[in-house]
Order: structure tokens, then sequence, then C-alpha cells
């Protein structure tokens, strides 16, 4: 770290078990003047398991907009500041555009310090051909949406990665078994890395079964096989 040269450091911690974590990024989180989390108490969580001790700064879904001018302004001055996540890599379907993109037109350094992702976990896992996939991430909220959403990638040639709130599993799987077919494989693969962690692959209909009967709200990825071309 250069002194008088401010830099954004991207930073990818543990998706689940907290020593999933590099030497290069507990380098960066001790060594930085201060760390934007997405939730403050997930960040003391991971922080003290590693005896760190840094002052934090939430920036998420609430905060991001109004946070970001201080800390481009003390990226400007001068200061080394680290994103991170809850989990895995930031920006990554999680807080932290606003800011980043506001570095970058800003001039400031960014550079990302490389964690687990639970995308390519979970693909590693899931027995499909990983060589290409199409990572849609959340669907609508709104049921119609989301179907729409579900009909326009029926028959894309390729695994379907999906992510989603713990609790809305059972009504997304409900809507993917509707629009791309009951007898469609797929992988749900929850609490990744953790002592819990389940990987439940069948059909769509099977795993429809499986979730109405466990209710369990867990981190997810989802994963569809492929689907057929259109001739």
């Amino acid at each position: 770290m250069m002194a008088g040269v401010g830099t954004l450091y991207i930073v990818g911690t543990p998706i689940g078990h907290y020593d999933d974590i590099t030497l290069r990024a507990l380098d960066v989180l001790r060594n930085v003047d201060y760390i934007a989390c997405e939730e403050r108490k997930i960040a003391l969580r991971l922080l003290s398991r590693h005896d760190i001790e840094k002052e934090l700064v939430e920036v998420n879904e609430h905060s991001e907009k109004e946070e970001t001018d201080q800390i481009i302004l003390d990226l400007a001055m001068g200061r080394h500041i680290a994103l991170i996540s809850d989990c895995g890599m930031p920006v990554f379907a999680d807080p932290g555009s606003h800011l980043l993109k506001e570095a970058i037109d800003t001039g400031i350094h960014v550079t990302a310090v490389p964690g687990p992702t639970s995308l390519t976990t979970a693909l590693a896992l899931s027995g499909f051909d990983a060589h290409r996939f199409y990572f849609h991430g959340f669907l609508s909220p709104k049921k119609e949406r989301r179907r729409e959403e579900l009909q326009t990638l029926r028959n894309i040639d390729t695994p379907l990665v999906f992510l989603d709130a713990p609790y809305r599993l059972l009504q997304v799987l409900e809507d993917m078994r509707r629009i791309l077919g009951k007898g469609r494989p797929a992988v749900v693969a929850s609490d990744l890395t953790l002592p819990g962690e389940d990987l439940r692959r069948g059909t769509l209909d099977t795993l429809v079964r499986h979730f109405r009967e466990d209710t369990r709200k867990r981190e997810f990825v989802i994963i569809v096989g492929p689907g057929r071309k259109k001739k």
C-alpha cells in the first residue's frame, strides 16, 4: 500500500466456513484504514475469528448512497479502504455497485482480492457440465414476473444458475417446476462449506416435494440442468 495513494480493495470473504479466506485478504483487512461492510454484526464475527480489530462502516442497500460520498473523499485523501459483503465477492449480487462506479469515475485505484463464491462452489459440486452456464441471479419476487422470466430461459441449453432469499426457495422451485418442467434435473445447494452443507439433486418435481417437508431457512443456490434447443 503506497503512502498518499488511496486504494479501494474489493475483498472476497468466506461463503460459510470462516477459515476459507486467503492470506492476502487477511493482510489487507488488517492494514486498511477501515472496512466498508454490508452488515456490521456479520463483519465483526469474521474479524473476531481472525483477531482483527478495525473501524467498520456499513454499506448496504439502505446506506450505500449516503456513505459513498464520504468514502470517496477518504480514498481521494489517500486512505485505504476494503469493501466486503456478508459473504463471497462484494458487488456480485450484493451491495457495492454504486460505490465501485463512483470510485472508478473519480479515478480512484480499485483492485480485487479474490475469494470464494457460492456460484462456482455450487457449480463444482452440481455434477452438471459447467464449461458454459447461464447465471441469472435473482428472479423477480413477483410471481407473474418471475414466471415470465423463467419462460424466456426454458430453452437455454446450458445449466441455469439462480440465487434468491432463503424464505423464497419453495415458491421459486414451484414456479420452476411449472414453467421449466417437472422432470427437469436440478440441484439445490444449501449452506455451502458449513457443517450442515446440503446438496439435493433430483428433478424439479422431487425437489419441490422435498422442500415442502424441509422448511428450514438457509442460504442456497439453485442450478437447473440444460433445456432443449428449439429446432
